[in-house]
């Protein structure tokens, strides 16, 4: 009996598995996920909002609909296992959106409905693998970026230093203080207006002006330059070297990841196969009596071998044949 109730959940959660991971499934999902943020936009138009209100909603709770449908055949899927949906932080992020969505919160919270429906825009983020694979590699990259912002604060801090000593006198407003020198650094580092800065401490400002006519023709050239060359050039190269190296990391372990997945799928199945061909070769094998219990086995090595060819597609990411 309970090797009958473990082929029946085996059979179902094979067939949920087939269904979420058919590229039809996943190209409605993300439709879904589109039009959500649509209609989100679209809400925030007002008169768009209040003429076509009833039918944002009815699209709205389509969409709900279908990302509810996702979460409990993802969780089918799992079988005997359903805490294994829940270990992928991807899908407890669905989820939790998912479950604010169909939650009728009304007045204080919601705002918070609201917030979840534009959160779920970012569903996209797992539906897309390249995106995913893009902000894996940004989040892998964040210790790095860590000790780059050090750098630059650091650069940032002695070049306002530097800028209150050289430029003081001549430019109270913007180099008055550590902090103002700060402030002004850091509008350079974004290339604002740092041409004009730059110019007003080689001329000189004038008393009239608020300055205190102390031109500086050749500190202040070599101080703007080099502290766009160093903050904004070396630092963005530095940045893109990270991310870069990320994603080649990212790329290298998922493609791993995805083999190591292929070898145990096929080895289950082999370890299924022969735990079902020695009953086939057995004496019993052709009594009557022990059919169903053949039937039952070979449609578990079945269901088994739907599963992994399921899996194989979606580690690949391609699916030859859909249907």
């Amino acid at each position: 009996m309970q090797e009958q109730d473990a082929g029946g959940v085996g059979a179902v959660s094979a067939l949920a598995e087939r269904i979420v991971t058919r590229r039809w499934f996943r190209a409605a999902v993300v439709g879904a996920i589109v039009l959500g943020g649509v209609v989100v936009g679209l809400e925030a138009v007002p008169a768009v909002a209040e003429r076509h209100a009833a039918t944002l909603d009815r699209i709205d709770d389509a969409v709900v609909a279908l990302f509810v449908i996702e979460a409990l055949l993802k969780i089918v899927a799992a079988g005997t296992r359903p805490m294994r949906y829940f270990g992928d932080p991807w899908n407890l992020f669905d989820f939790t959106v998912t479950v604010v969505c169909v939650l009728p919160l009304e007045g204080q919270f919601a705002q918070v409905l609201r917030l979840a429906r534009v959160v779920r825009s970012l569903r996209l983020v797992r539906a897309l693998p390249r995106l995913q694979l893009l902000v894996d590699a940004l989040l892998r990259s964040l210790p790095s970026f860590g000790w780059i912002l050090a750098l630059l604060v650091l650069l940032l801090y002695v070049y306002s230093v530097m800028g209150f000593a050289l430029f003081g006198e001549n430019d109270p407003v913007r180099f008055g203080n550590l902090w103002k020198s700060m402030l002004t650094m850091f509008g350079i580092l974004t290339l604002e207006g740092w041409i004009d800065n730059m110019q007003d401490q080689i001329v000189g400002i004038s008393p009239d002006a608020g300055g205190g006519a102390q031109p500086s023709p050749r500190a202040a050239p070599v101080f703007f330059v080099s502290f766009i060359l160093m903050g904004t050039m070396v630092f963005l190269n530095l940045l893109v070297g990270v991310i870069v190296n990320s994603l080649s990391e990212g790329a290298a372990e998922q493609e791993r990841a995805a083999q190591e997945e292929e070898e145990k799928a096929v080895g289950e199945t082999g370890a299924a196969g022969r735990s079902v061909l020695p009953s086939l070769r057995s004496p019993d094998a052709t009594d009557p009596a022990h059919a169903p219990l053949l039937a039952e086995r070979l449609a578990r090595l079945e269901a088994r071998l739907d599963e992994v060819l399921a899996e194989l597609k979606r580690t690949r990411g391609s699916d030859p044949k859909d249907g």
